[in-house]
């Protein structure tokens, strides 16, 4: 007797289409959101021509950068790129990587990975032929750069967009001390992009009047206004990155030799270009500067706070707890300082940005200093108890259910009840009345 094998679903030229298709659509849906404002500001130029193919290769060259390309203009090379774009591919990205999905139904690991090897390759492919369209004399991108850096985006977000429901089944997954891990340390992510936007804000209004004069000194016109406004969202996450790096205690380069920092004052000036968003760089250091790593450490309470509320472990585990959540801050803190470092001008403006590693190591010291000592202080332990030990690390959102015994229990001699049989209504004393023990001796006939 033959035993059948098991059925095996082969791989077919479907989950090579669905994964091409899903990166071309984001491609071209991202080719059009940008070159709408290029065409527009080209229109309004009075020195350029507006035709199809140079809205073409300029709306070649800002999607590259928009996906993390450095640029050269003539002799400058930009590397320090406006990041806060990068959600137009990704967002993209991640919605054709979930229509994928949808359409394809893979189900093993082979199949999902055609589908997003296929994906990738296309994306990567239309980068690299973007690159050589927008290339000319005076604009250029580097083809591998751009055939790189392409590949990483596709593969990231539309990986996640294809994977994202057994991301999250495996995340539901994990144990309540990891998922406790995970969610603290993504609310230190989002407190210290709070923390940093209300510094930058307040930063920002106290030089509002420098940012007024930046903006007529450019004087862009409606149309440049919009594309410099475009320009400003994709920058505002460097400028809290810096904002968040400098109230940590690290030093942001500005030009050549130029530094600010809250504890040491900037004696090298330098003139930097007429960015509006750049009014909020501080002229010098005050005392009040010097507080700002305490706001870090408030941070870190908060955190704190929330470890304690959401989880019951012993001390040292509490700690562990906090320290791995400031270790998950801290390792997004150092890639988004990776990304805020870069080159916008000539030599004078090269290396600007403050240290990545220095700037994650402060992070999580301050965040640490500030959960640590709270989970100790009032995270809740564990119920001990004299025959059991110590009790499982449970969740608040786990419930503690104690089964009780169905039946009650006949010693060989006497089973004495406990419970207390309540008064009738004709008894309205507060007499106890106490049942006799039942014998368990067979009763003789």
């Amino acid at each position: 007797m033959k035993i059948p094998r098991p059925a095996t679903t082969a791989v077919g030229p479907t989950f090579l289409i669905t994964g091409a298709l899903g990166a071309l659509w984001a491609v071209v849906i991202g080719l059009v959101i940008i070159a709408i404002p290029v065409y527009l500001a080209q229109l309004t130029a009075t020195s350029a021509s507006a035709g199809w193919g140079t809205t073409m290769r300029t709306a070649s060259a800002a999607w590259l950068v928009a996906n993390d390309v450095p640029i050269r203009m003539g002799d400058v090379t930009y590397s320090l790129l406006p990041w806060g774009l990068l959600v137009i591919p990704v967002v993209l990205l991640v919605l054709a990587g979930r229509w994928a999905a949808h359409v394809s139904h893979a189900q093993t690991r082979t199949q999902r990975g055609v589908v997003i090897a296929s994906a990738v390759v296309v994306y990567a492919l239309l980068g690299l032929v973007a690159s050589l369209i927008s290339s000319d004399a005076n604009v250029a991108t580097s083809s591998l750069r751009s055939l790189i850096m392409t590949a990483v985006v596709a593969l990231l977000a539309f990986g996640w967009g294809m994977l994202r429901t057994r991301i999250a089944a495996r995340r539901n997954g994990l144990s309540p001390t990891r998922q406790v891990i995970l969610r603290a340390g993504g609310i230190a992510i989002v407190t210290l992009i709070a923390v940093s936007s209300v510094i930058f804000l307040i930063a920002l209004v106290l030089g509002f009047t420098t940012a007024i004069d930046m903006q007529r000194a450019l004087n862009a016109g409606p149309v440049g206004g919009l594309v410099l406004l475009l320009i400003g969202i994709g920058y505002l996450p460097v400028m809290l990155t810096w904002t968040l790096a400098y109230s940590a205690g690290s030093a942001v380069t500005i030009g050549a030799g130029s530094v600010i920092s809250p504890f040491v004052p900037n004696s090298v000036p330098t003139e930097l270009p007429p960015f509006p968003l750049l009014a909020a760089l501080p002229a010098g250091s005050s005392i009040a500067q010097w507080f700002l790593p305490v706001i870090i450490v408030g941070a870190g309470v908060l955190v704190g706070i929330w470890i304690s509320r959401s989880i019951v472990l012993p001390a040292l585990k509490r700690a562990g707890v906090a320290a791995g959540a400031s270790g998950i801050a801290a390792i997004a803190v150092l890639l988004a300082t990776m990304m805020s470092n870069g080159s916008v001008g000539v030599s004078r403006l090269r290396d600007l940005g403050p240290a990545p590693t220095l700037t994650a190591i402060l992070v999580f010291v301050l965040l640490c200093v500030g959960s640590i000592p709270v989970v100790l202080a009032f995270g809740r332990r564990p119920v001990r108890s004299a025959d059991e030990g110590v009790v499982e690390p449970l969740a608040v959102s786990e419930l503690a259910v104690v089964a009780a015994p169905a039946e009650p229990v006949m010693t060989e001699t006497l089973a004495v009840e406990t419970t207390m049989t309540p008064s009738s209504a004709l008894d309205q004393s507060d007499t106890q009345i106490i049942a006799l023990p039942r014998s368990t001796e067979t009763p003789h006939e």
